[in-house]
């Protein structure tokens, strides 16, 4: 499938990520994969979210972390438990009403928040994982009702490819000193894009991902090449995010769609950064 990086992957067809995520990089996989380095030891990626990427290049041995607990949670049950959460899934019909309640519920069983959480993100606006200061999910439900909501041949597949992963509810921080010579660690943080305040649409758990975090994410990244750590990073071309990062990372600039909008017909093209280290 890539050959570049034949040694480091599986064979097989690339997969869709089965988790709807605002910002993910599901259009921009084949551009990422031919960005790849040569070989690396293990794949991390400390911010996963939808995981497109990882689900694309299907990695031999890979570290998925997201400081989103819900989200970690739902890929564990998803990888260990398929067959009980598919029979739950099939049970469920899309519809408002359902949508709420499912909101305003707080389940405490792994199977049952994992049903929670997959039912709210196939039908949020967006599929945007936002939460208020008390880190309740707030976000409205989509103008989209789909009569079926989860393929279970893509269910099945990506719970097959999370075997090879570890899964970790934990600050990029934390995820990224677990990386060591070679690896490849492949950082998607959230873009501070489209509001006054540059934050935008970023808030995936209870706390703000700022230009502060974006600082410490440049000073951890100067460390790890300094470490021989291999590093993609993808980011919106603005000056203000660019300046943050070393200077000595190369620089690829590429167009994508916007990665939220009111209306998903109206999405604007954007230039869109890659920035590697090797």
């Amino acid at each position: 499938m890539i050959a570049n990086a034949a040694m480091k992957v599986r064979s097989g067809e690339p997969v869709r990520p089965i988790v709807r995520w605002a910002g993910g990089k599901s259009v921009m996989v084949e551009t990422l994969a031919k960005l790849l380095p040569q070989t690396w030891n293990r794949y991390i990626e400390p911010m996963s979210g939808g995981a497109a990427f990882f689900f694309y290049i299907q990695p031999a041995t890979a570290i998925l972390a997201d400081v989103n607990s819900d989200l970690v949670a739902f890929y564990s049950v998803l990888r260990e438990s398929p067959r009980e959460l598919i029979r739950r899934l099939r049970l469920l019909k899309a519809t408002r009403e359902q949508y709420y309640v499912f909101r305003a519920s707080r389940p405490r069983g792994r199977i049952q928040r994992a049903v929670r959480f997959a039912y709210l993100n196939r039908l949020a606006w967006n599929g945007l994982y936002r939460v208020n200061r008390s880190g309740e999910f707030n976000v409205p439900i989509g103008d989209r009702l789909p009569p079926v909501m989860w393929n279970e041949a893509d269910l099945l597949k990506a719970s097959e490819l999370l075997n090879s992963a570890h899964l970790v509810a934990a600050d990029f921080r934390i995820t990224a000193r677990q990386a060591r010579a070679d690896d490849f660690v492949f950082f998607d943080p959230p873009y501070p894009r489209g509001s006054r305040e540059r934050i935008g649409f970023n808030r995936y758990a209870s706390n703000f991902f700022t230009l502060a975090d974006h600082r410490d994410l440049g000073t951890l990244i100067d460390e790890m090449t300094k470490r021989s750590v291999k590093v993609m990073l993808t980011l919106a071309n603005a000056g203000h995010l660019d300046g943050i990062y070393p200077r000595s990372m190369r620089r690829t600039r590429i167009r994508s769609k916007a990665l939220i909008a009111c209306n998903g017909s109206d999405r604007r093209h954007v230039t869109e950064l890659i920035l590697t280290n090797y």
